[in-house]
């Protein structure tokens, strides 16, 4: 049976960068300096900077219908004094939690802002440079529609009190996964060869089933029922979250070789 279930287009991809953005902001006025447990070594503060500089440098290669990358300017961290001087410490590994610039939310905040007008402006099918080599303008909404949700749950997740992801959006982003983020992963990472090793996982709340096996340096993904060395069954969004790397196991019902949920995470390395 096809299983494959229609994309989100751009007005729906837009709501999720717009709505999760806004709860990542609302976890942050909790408090910066909270531990992100998801995300090994990173704070809220951490997390927000993150966030906000991703947005600026895809909104600019959005207005800009960048061919080739483009480097984000200083000048973009100018409406936060200190923020970029303070980044410094972030990227050495060593954030000074007691010296947040102030204003980072706020700049969070306008970067969101940036980065959806840029979507306004341009058609869904219109040529940008994207890192996974699909150069569309909807891929990049895509990509940003995940970032925002995933790492919104991280925020949240650090104070114990998450909201559901979109169950749209989630299907979504297990095709995203499945789709971009694997391949990206095996290029950037160190990943092991596969031997075999097949993966079923089943949607329980709605229509979707995957079927992943990895051979060597090659992956193959079927939308279909089947019989894996493990299945993995489970709502859509704890589906969505474990591919993502951001629960355990232990929230999906999980049947046959259970060690392989590990190896996943040596096929598909997560940094």
């Amino acid at each position: 049976m096809n299983q494959l279930a229609p994309a989100p287009g751009k007005d729906q991809y837009m709501e999720a960068v717009r709505v999760n953005s806004a709860l990542l902001e609302d976890a942050a006025r909790l408090g910066l300096t909270e531990v992100v447990s998801t995300c090994p070594g990173w704070y809220v503060a951490t997390l927000v900077a993150h966030i906000g500089e991703v947005q600026r440098f895809w909104a600019l290669q959005i207005r800009s219908r960048a061919q080739e990358k483009q480097d984000l300017p200083r000048a973009a961290f100018d409406s936060c004094p200190g923020l970029f001087e303070w980044l410094d410490g972030v990227d050495a590994g060593a954030p000074d939690l007691e010296a947040v610039p102030d204003g980072l939310i706020t700049w969070f905040e306008r970067a969101t802002v940036e980065l959806l007008a840029a979507f306004q402006d341009i058609d869904p099918e219109e040529a940008v440079w994207h890192w996974s080599g699909d150069n569309r303008a909807i891929a990049h909404m895509r990509n940003q529609a995940m970032e925002a949700t995933v790492h919104r749950w991280d925020a949240q997740n650090a104070y114990g009190a998450v909201t559901p992801v979109d169950p749209i959006i989630a299907r979504d982003g297990i095709d995203q996964h499945f789709e971009v983020q694997i391949a990206a992963a095996r290029q950037w990472g160190t990943p092991i060869q596969g031997s075999g090793e097949t993966y079923h996982f089943h949607r329980t709340d709605g229509e979707g089933e995957w079927m992943v096996r990895f051979e060597g340096d090659g992956v193959a993904v079927r939308h279909q029922h089947g019989t894996g060395d493990v299945a993995l069954r489970g709502s859509v969004e704890d589906i969505f979250l474990w591919l993502w790397g951001r629960i355990s196991g232990e929230r999906l019902d999980v049947r046959g070789d259970t060690s392989l949920l590990d190896r996943y995470r040596t096929l598909v390395p997560t940094s």
